[in-house]
């Protein structure tokens, strides 16, 4: 039987008292023992109540809400409960292997596991209901549930009459995952629900006042962690069209239902390789179950699913193959951990059972009957991998080997390493360059585990795409250098801090808005001539640049630019539209807000005949000063500001003055006419 356990107000009830006795019976004590004892040590509170303080009462229970401590303090404590389980012989846990498991805790989510349901409920009640009365700590009975896995009815029956608890007998639910009595319906249970949730989710939201770039950054931050935290929890194999269906919904609510403007590849790529990052749902999953494999190289054993796991798991990265049926002892997470992990490699085309990185006491090492003690003297100094075992270009002289380790190495066990790791088949797999894939499973930090793997992987499953660099490169009849590529993509990623302002650069650079030309050939009636009137086609370049009829409004642009910048600016298109500076101008912070400025305003004149005007122009760059100076107001930064600004504001200043200068005598010149 399992317990899942839920505690009435949980942080809440905890006495202080009892707190604070617990932490002196862990060994806590001096200074962070008093931090402790003046936030809890008789505590009180005031209630305000029609704008009059009443009387202070005292505070005798709960951890403070917000507080930092709170979640640990709370453990400590519950800890106390969670060593009587586990310490006391008439509760019996599940046994798997030599290891006998009571419980799962995470906060204040309890899970109990129990061999014998009728003796252990008792005494597992009679445990808790004494920690009650000195903790506070005190369960709920009505939302707590016991899972029951036995076929016999009749005692099925009766311990319903006895334990307090809800009986289920389908399925149990745990930190949001939901444990049903066969494995087969765990993907529909857990998974399919959560696509269907997701999907109501995503149709309540089509309707929000949010640009498409907003839409991309909802499913970065709600949809994705509900994802992973599945994928993570529940490592089993998924059908295609979970995926399919899922991205189909997401790329319908990114572009409100409409024809997407950027192709989903590219939208995928990473922002330092010219796209969105957009998730890849089916990459996500990929490197949520490869993470496994990093914890199993370490064999850890604080990790209590290690433990109970198949003990042999940490020999079969990068070592010597097992057989097939090793994997069907567990094929429900460990099979397809080890399927994902093996079409990697397979993708890579390198051998991934013998490595720089296969370790000093692999099977490939005991097959050549080394001495135990010599491995272990290896494995105490640093010779880990096989790679450790190499000095430059040549193997270590048993000298060497011998001083890293200060003591002797047997000369048999030495000539025999050696013989293996330096003939022809092998010294190619141990001496070749490891790869950026390799080295994620080796650090030694598992933080940002599933990023790493993630983007190494987007990097390898990398689709052909046509990119919208190399499309400008055409219209502008140029070829742009890799360095050049990575300068535009970075001015596209970096160019501000507000979404709003750099979104223009992104829907530029990554050419989304329509033209003429693209409109005629999606469907034959439409005309291929630029909507200004000037009678060419309407390419992208043409409507953006190189129309007659924009060109003066660049040109009168182009001015403003060396005067603000006080340089020479070349009159080119990549300048304005990609942001590709030559290396000679200082002062490239003026001119992008120049330039996205003048992208606002085209774009907003995009179908209207004849040209922006300067006021227009003027007007939003009023716009973006005064957003940017209440932001700088906010973060204390008004000084970099007016440094950032300063020269612009000179020239946005002086236009002003003279455009009001002119409308005056325009006025006066009218006035006087009319008398």
């Amino acid at each position: 039987m399992i317990i899942s356990i839920d505690a009435e107000k949980a942080f809440d009830k905890i006495q202080h008292p009892f707190l604070l006795k617990t932490l002196e019976s862990i060994g806590i004590e001096g200074s962070f023992l008093k931090i402790i004892n003046s936030i809890y040590l008789k505590p009180t509170a005031n209630i305000i109540c029609n704008g009059d303080k009443l009387d202070a009462f005292p505070i005798r229970s709960g951890v403070k809400q917000g507080c930092p401590l709170s979640p640990l303090l709370f453990d400590i404590v519950l800890e106390t409960l969670a060593v009587a389980i586990r310490e006391d012989k008439g509760i019996e846990g599940i046994k798997i292997g030599k290891e006998e498991t009571k419980l799962s805790l995470f906060a204040d989510d309890m899970m109990v596991y129990l061999k014998n349901p009728r003796e252990s409920t008792k005494k597992l009640i009679e445990i808790i209901n004494n920690f009650s009365k000195v903790a506070g700590y005190k369960i709920n009975p009505h939302k707590s549930s016991a899972f029951l896995y036995i076929s016999n009815t009749a005692q099925q029956q009766e311990l319903e009459r006895e334990i307090q608890f809800k009986i289920t007998l389908d399925k149990i639910k745990y930190l949001g995952i939901h444990l049903p009595r066969q494995t087969q319906e765990v993907y529909e249970h857990n998974y399919k629900t959560l696509a269907t949730q997701l999907k109501l989710d995503l149709n309540k939201w089509k309707n929000i006042n949010c640009s498409w770039i907003g839409r991309a950054n909802i499913i970065k931050m709600t949809i994705l962690p509900k994802l992973i935290y599945l994928f993570s929890a529940i490592p089993i194999e998924l059908p295609k069209y979970f995926f399919t269906d899922l991205e189909k919904t997401i790329t319908k609510f990114i572009w409100k239902n409409k024809r997407s403007r950027i192709s989903r590849e590219i939208m995928k790529k990473n922002t330092y390789d010219g796209g969105l990052a957009v998730p890849d749902l089916k990459l996500y999953y990929k490197a949520a179950v490869i993470k496994t494999i990093w914890y199993w190289l370490r064999n850890r054993k604080e990790d209590q699913w290690n433990r109970l796991g198949e003990s042999d798991l940490s020999k079969t990265v990068y070592d010597k193959p097992k057989d097939p049926s090793f994997w069907d002892k567990n094929p429900l997470f460990d099979k397809n951990c080890w399927e994902n992990w093996k079409t990697v490699w397979e993708r890579l085309g390198i051998d991934q059972h013998l490595t720089p990185y296969t370790k000093i006491n692999s099977k490939w090492v005991s097959e050549l009957n080394i001495k135990k003690e010599t491995i272990c003297k290896l494995g105490k100094h640093r010779i880990v991998y096989m790679s450790d075992l190499w000095e430059g270009k040549g193997f270590k002289t048993k000298q060497d080997i011998e001083r890293i380790t200060k003591c002797k190495i047997n000369n048999f066990d030495y000539i025999k390493l050696k013989s293996f790791c330096t003939n022809k088949t092998n010294i190619t797999k141990i001496r070749r360059e490891t790869t950026n894939w390799e080295k994620i499973f080796i650090e030694t930090s598992d933080k940002g585990l599933i990023t790493h793997i993630y983007n190494e992987l987007n990097q390898l499953y990398k689709k052909s795409s046509h990119s919208p660099i190399d499309k400008w490169a055409r219209e502008m009849d140029r070829q742009f250098s890799d360095k050049e590529i990575k300068t535009i993509n970075k001015h596209m990623k970096k160019c501000s801090t507000s979404l709003i302002i750099r979104e223009m650069q992104i829907k530029t650079t990554l050419r989304y808005h329509l033209t003429p030309s693209r409109l005629a050939n999606i469907t034959a009636k439409e005309s291929n001539e630029c909507w200004r009137g000037c009678g060419k086609a309407g390419t992208l370049i043409h409507c953006w640049w190189s129309c007659e009829l924009i060109q003066p409004f660049w040109r009168a642009i182009w001015n403003y630019a060396q005067r603000a910048t006080k340089e020479y600016l070349p009159f080119d298109p990549a300048i304005a539209l990609l942001g590709l500076y030559p290396k000679e101008i200082m002062d490239t912070k003026t001119c992008t807000k120049i330039f996205i400025a003048t992208l606002f305003v085209v774009a907003q004149n995009w179908k209207t005949r004849g040209c922006p005007s300067i006021g227009e122009w003027l007007n939003k760059l009023w716009y973006m000063l005064v957003m940017k100076y209440y932001c700088a107001k906010r973060n204390n930064k008004v000084e970099k500001f007016h440094g950032d600004w300063n020269n612009l504001q000179e020239v946005m200043q002086s236009e002003r003055s003279r455009t009001r200068r002119t409308l005056y005598t325009e006025t006066n010149t009218l006035w006087y006419n009319r008398t």
